[in-house]
């Protein structure tokens, strides 16, 4: 009698637990995700609120066709996702929903924004209309070139009251604007690279993607110091430094490569040249133009990165005015240490073993981040003074530990 009454209250409880269970969690289960939804309807009976589960299903990608007028790096939701050629198409494969695309044309930089969505019914065709962006923006450019042009004064530089009278530089009018006389200071500090052939790269690096290759530089014409805060605020009207706000000639940072070429190109208009971005090559010869030599006479590395880089153990936690530090053999100055520097290329791990393009090399044609060259005021680890040291980010990321210099190629 007494077992009966047990299994009978066992059987009591196990029904009890099974009426409390949600109606959709019993029977059989399925890998797709149940996530908990309440429902409020005023309909329900006494007004209670009973909790219930749906199932969510990721929505397949759908094929997207993007088309252009104006050959274009094609960026969607920040993420560089290939290159747009007015010629031919390009297909993405996207979940539906709501994004932003941001088109940077190859020829100007010039950029065009927009959001778009993904149907999942009907075809998904977005064309960008970058041309009328490029045109419109070309229009204003000569437009401010003339402005320019008709509001200057120009006196030319006497050659022997030049403070930059030496070989290997090269000098311009000084306007009476303070825009232009920012450029003009840019143009007269720039040293005659007379280029020549070297093996960039280093087998035994710690890194994978230094692979020795002999590359030819043609000659250029190398900034002596990195762009300052002061620099960048006449021209884009702004001070971007972080840790240097009150250091007009400190080097500017905090800013990303995309903010580089704002900066480049607004000063390629003003100025009527074509400055840009080193390229990797040309800095990694720049920076090796003394060779081992130059290291002895300084009494070897830990001297030379002393006298010449600003780094961990002297710097302070901070970048410094550029071109105290003593420069390179070539006239260069801060290359090993200050800030590091923006270059022009894509940063490719194992670009150098295949493609070997020996000529003024430019990199890979498309990647996710940009080269940084040489150290900056918080590095304290040998290998980062290397010349043949690789960094890379993204191109929209900025750090208060990165800058960059300026080059101008010799038909300028």
């Amino acid at each position: 009698m007494i077992k009966c009454i047990v299994i009978l209250f066992l059987c009591l409880l196990s029904c009890d637990y099974c009426f409390s269970q949600p109606n959709s969690l019993k029977g059989r289960t399925t890998n797709n995700r149940l996530t908990k939804t309440e429902n409020n309807f005023n309909g329900d009976r006494g007004g209670s609120t009973a909790g219930k589960y749906s199932v969510t299903v990721r929505k397949p990608d759908l094929k997207v066709l993007f088309a252009t007028n104006e050959n274009c790096d094609l960026y969607v939701n920040e993420e560089l996702r290939g290159q747009l050629f007015k010629t031919e198409f390009l297909y993405l494969e996207i979940p539906p929903g709501k994004y932003s695309y941001k088109a940077v044309s190859k020829a100007t930089h010039d950029e065009m924004k927009d959001t778009f969505r993904v149907k999942e019914e009907g075809n998904n065709e977005i064309f960008i209309d970058l041309l009328y962006v490029v045109d419109e923006n070309n229009a204003q450019r000569e437009s401010l070139k003339n402005k320019k042009v008709a509001n200057t004064t120009p006196v030319v530089l006497n050659e022997k009251k030049s403070p930059d009278n030496q070989p290997g530089t090269i000098r311009n009018q000084i306007f009476f604007d303070k825009e232009l006389v920012a450029i003009n200071s840019l143009v007269a500090n720039m040293v005659l690279i007379e280029g020549g052939k070297f093996t960039m790269g280093n087998n035994r690096a710690p890194a994978a993607d230094e692979t020795e290759h002999s590359v030819t530089i043609k000659p250029v014409f190398f900034s002596k110091y990195e762009v300052t805060r002061h620099q960048w605020e006449t021209l884009m009207g702004y001070n971007p430094s972080g840790i240097n706000k009150d250091c007009a000639t400190c080097p500017v940072e905090n800013v990303s490569w995309e903010d580089a070429m704002k900066f480049i190109r607004k000063l390629n208009v003003i100025s009527n040249k074509k400055f840009r971005l080193p390229t990797e090559a040309e800095w990694e010869y720049v920076a090796r133009i003394g060779g081992k030599m130059e290291v002895d006479t300084a009494g070897g590395q830990e001297k030379y990165i002393n006298k010449t880089a600003w780094y961990f153990s002297n710097a302070d936690k901070k970048a410094h005015p550029v071109g105290i530090k003593q420069p390179n053999v070539a006239g260069i100055y801060d290359l090993m240490g200050n800030v590091s520097e923006w270059c022009l290329d894509w940063y490719g791990a194992y670009y150098y073993k295949e493609d070997f393009n020996q000529l003024n090399p430019e990199g890979p044609p498309l990647g996710k981040e940009k080269v940084i060259r040489g150290g900056n005021f918080k590095d304290y680890q040998g290998d980062r003074f290397r010349p043949s040291f690789r960094n890379k980010k993204n191109p929209l990321e900025k750090s208060n530990e990165v800058g960059f210099r300026l080059v101008l190629d010799t038909g300028n």
